[in-house]
């Protein structure tokens, strides 16, 4: 073989091998790029789901707050005690839930939309109380139902339900129940 041929195939080579290589490391940059984009989403979501239960916890805490001695007094007939739950602390456990809701998965939605239908059904009866009581009795149709509600059992559902949003919160966030995200 002559010699400018073997030089010809032997730069051949070399820049078949270097376009080789430098594809590889293109790929491998992309591969790496959208593997560490996934990665930001992904810690992304979970700070996102984090804050969204965190606003829940908090506003069924402050609800909590409210709703025990006044469930209490009620309960064991001491002192009247002001039954008016600020309608605003209902709201933000509401709008929490909501965000919650959005924010999934299904399993953790479900179990704020049960915090949240517990704590209204526990300020709805201690409301009832006030106004079946209270200096102003009149009827109001959409809390009747609310009429024979165990106080300190609705508590008891409310706290469990919280302790159980609290469970499935962190397997979501954990990654153990997040069906279909």
């Amino acid at each position: 073989m002559d010699t400018g041929v073997v030089a010809i195939v032997g730069a051949a080579a070399g820049l078949l091998g270097a376009a080789v290589g430098a594809a590889g490391a293109i790929v491998s940059a992309v591969v790496a790029g959208r593997s560490q984009e996934r990665s930001q989403h992904a810690h992304w979501r979970r700070q996102v789901r984090r804050d969204a239960y965190t606003t829940l916890i908090n506003a069924a805490h402050g609800l909590y707050l409210e709703l025990e001695p006044r469930s209490l007094a009620i309960v064991h007939h001491s002192i009247m005690y002001a039954t008016h739950v600020p309608a605003e602390l209902m709201a933000a456990l509401a709008k929490a839930c909501h965000t919650v809701q959005l924010e999934g998965p299904a399993e953790v939605a479900a179990q704020a939309e049960a915090v949240r239908d517990l704590f209204a059904d526990w300020g709805g009866a201690v409301h009832l109380w006030e106004v079946q009581n209270g200096e102003r009795p009149f009827r109001i149709p959409e809390l009747e139902r609310l009429a024979s509600v165990d106080l300190l059992l609705t508590r008891d559902l409310a706290d469990a339900a919280r302790d159980r949003f609290l469970m499935v919160a962190r397997e979501g966030l954990d990654g153990t129940s997040d069906s279909g995200r």
